[in-house]
């Protein structure tokens, strides 16, 4: 693991960190069927994570990178945009996982309209808008493709992040999710039924 981790951080400009790597890492090592789906890709750094565990794997799990690459600003004024997708390819094949990564270049939704479901979504990723709004649609257009015993992993659950805390809360609420970890602003849930 300590040999991937290097590769992962070596990616720039995310707030995720280490420990949150390793996570995503983990999970996705332990997928042995259907696909990986994460919503919100930036530079790609949890990308790469995703990607390599499947590698490590060898299995022949997609992961599919749901990132419009359209201008916006985040939360606290940082603006995204086209520019972006250039260094997250030049960070896929900086990590040599350009044949796990499915980059989408589409909006959450769109992408969700669009999904083939026959493919089960057996670990969801989502770190897209992290405003309420935009997380609830980003759980809500996914959700319903991550069958009972999948994990939706879920970024920046922790204060000043309101939107994807709230998420976690209501997934919980319905009954239908357990949480079965939390590390550091990482929550993770299971699907417990349909």
């Amino acid at each position: 693991m300590e040999q991937y981790l290097k590769i992962i951080m070596s990616i720039e400009h995310s707030n995720t960190s280490a420990a949150e790597c390793a996570n995503l890492y983990t999970l996705a090592r332990n997928i042995n069927k259907g696909c990986i789906v994460e919503i919100g890709s930036y530079h790609g750094r949890t990308s790469v994570a995703l990607a390599l565990a499947v590698q490590a794997t060898g299995l022949s799990i997609p992961v599919y990178c749901i990132e419009p690459h359209d201008y916006s600003k985040g939360i606290f004024g940082h603006e995204f945009g086209s520019k972006d997708r250039v260094q997250f390819f030049r960070n896929m094949l900086k990590a040599n996982v350009v044949e796990t990564i499915r980059l989408v270049n589409l909006s959450s939704l769109e992408a969700s309209k669009a999904w083939d479901t026959s493919k089960p979504i057996s670990l969801l990723w989502i770190d897209g808008d992290h405003t309420y709004e935009g997380a609830k649609i980003d759980f809500d257009c996914w959700e319903s493709f991550v069958p009972v015993g999948g994990i939706i992993a879920i970024h920046d659950t922790l204060p000043p992040f309101t939107g994807p805390k709230q998420i976690v809360d209501e997934a919980l609420a319905s009954g239908r999710y357990q949480q079965i970890d939390q590390v550091e602003r990482n929550a993770v849930l299971v699907k417990v039924k349909a």
